[in-house]
């Protein structure tokens, strides 16, 4: 549990070694193996109550996203703007407005180093489910139940969490902006406030909600890595533990299941042609080979420039279609993308690709 704050006036060499220590501690959260503590992150959400002068009470634990979405559609959630941004006095606010650049630079470095990138991917897969209720929609209307229908939207539901990384850098964010100032303010409040999120983030804390009830905690999920990448070709690259819910990714983009735990020789190329997101048939092409992809399409080279070459498709549809193979520099893998039917030059497929004459080094 993290210990009680002891030193309220700070010198400029204490500030600095506490940034020190918040960015090593948050660049070391492993976020492939999960073993949650929930009497530190208790501990956090605990203090969070207190600063903001709520009355204790106790925490739910959701079992994942699906899970803590539909608690918190069945509650009455303490509306963000009472919880986001604790109250400050009027003369640290305006401090704070004169610091905010300093302010803000320290918050996207706590940020990254507790691998934001990584969560917000997640979060973008797990946020805005539909609401599945036991009642029909129609009696949430609000004319029926007062604002109801608007609580129970995913919109409204995941603005209100609370992002436990983003308050851990908040607490950096304090510390930077405190040794950019003068000395003789107290530090004790902003140890109270974000300092326990540091932990709770270690501890395995990813979101959470204040309902006039209840807590509603949700646990970071299982995040299997390739590098700084979020992929898994054996199974569900995203999951919580003993839950059903599970997100499957290649290289940092998310597919389908069957593209994952299908082995690559029993993937159709044709597969690829189905598929409308274009980093979806990137990864398609990457499992199976982009050889393999043209020979079992029939592929005949119309043109070629450079890295690219403009292909003719057998879609085995009483079509043959031109479709643009270009090198992702990116990744250094091979893609292929379907252009106008009248293009037959590379030239002609990169200008109807991009809407312009320039080439792609030029346009980006």
């Amino acid at each position: 549990m993290e210990p009680e704050p002891q030193n309220y006036f700070m010198s400029q060499t204490d500030l600095e070694q506490l940034e020190e220590d918040i960015l090593r501690r948050l660049s070391a959260v492993d976020l492939t193996s999960v073993s949650i503590n929930q009497p530190i992150i208790a501990f956090a959400l605990e203090k969070y109550l207190e600063v903001l002068q709520l009355a204790p009470r106790p925490i739910t634990w959701a079992s994942d996203g699906d899970h803590a979405q539909a608690l918190a559609a069945a509650s009455v959630l303490v509306p963000a703007s009472e919880i986001i941004n604790p109250p400050v006095d009027p003369e640290s606010d305006s401090e704070f407005k004169r610091n905010d650049r300093v302010w803000e630079q320290a918050r996207e470095r706590a940020r990254e180093a507790g691998h934001v990138r990584q969560l917000d991917i997640v979060k973008g897969v797990v946020c805005w489910h539909p609401v599945l209720l036991s009642v029909p929609w129609r009696m949430y209307e609000r004319r029926f139940t007062g604002d109801r229908g608007r609580r129970t939207t995913p919109e409204h539901i995941w603005r209100q969490a609370g992002d436990a990384l983003d308050y851990a850098a908040r607490a950096l964010s304090e510390y930077a902006w405190a040794r950019a100032r003068p000395a003789e303010k107290d530090q004790q409040k902003f140890e109270n406030i974000w300092l326990p999120f540091v932990a709770a983030h270690e501890a395995g804390l990813l979101l959470f909600w204040i309902t006039n009830d209840n807590v509603i905690a949700l646990t970071r999920p299982v995040i299997k890595l390739n590098g700084e990448q979020l992929h898994s070709d054996r199974g569900p690259a995203v999951y919580w533990p003993d839950s059903g819910q599970q997100y499957y990714f290649l290289n940092d983009v998310h597919v389908p299941k069957e593209i994952v735990e299908t082995p690559a020789r029993e993937l159709e190329a044709r597969s690829m042609l189905r598929e409308q997101n274009a980093q979806v048939r990137r990864e398609i092409v990457r499992k199976i080979g982009i050889e393999r992809v043209c020979r079992e399409l029939g592929a005949t080279c119309l043109d070629r420039q450079g890295d690219y070459e403009l292909l003719l498709l057998d879609l085995q549809d009483g079509r043959l279609r031109p479709y643009l193979k270009m090198k992702n520099p990116s990744v250094g893998v091979y893609h292929i993308e379907g252009v106008e039917p009248e293009c037959r030059t590379v030239a002609e497929a990169l200008a109807w690709r991009n809407q312009s004459d320039l080439p792609p080094t030029v346009l980006t």
